[in-house]
């Protein structure tokens, strides 16, 4: 997803990162399913450029809070991934 005019003036923060594309692929899906707009930072969709780790999933300021709770609910991370 490319970043909205909206997000580019609130400001983002990674609240995830990723080693492969099909990993963060399937977190992505699981966040816009739950309304919460991402943003995937060093993300190649060239499949002839295949990018490996340093996927940074980043989400609104204002959308932080909300989307660990996602991320933990989902099983991808535990709370002390964010201490």
């Amino acid at each position: 997803m490319n970043p909205t005019p909206d997000m580019m003036k609130e400001g983002f923060i990674t609240v995830k990162t990723f080693n492969f594309p099909a990993d963060a692929t399937i977190v992505q899906t699981f966040m816009e399913m739950r309304g919460i707009e991402i943003y995937m930072k060093n993300m190649v969709s060239n499949r002839l450029a295949y990018t490996l780790g340093d996927i940074e999933m980043q989400v609104k300021t204002s959308d932080y809070e909300k989307a660990k709770e996602a991320l933990i609910e989902g099983g991808f991370a535990k709370s002390e991934d964010f201490q």
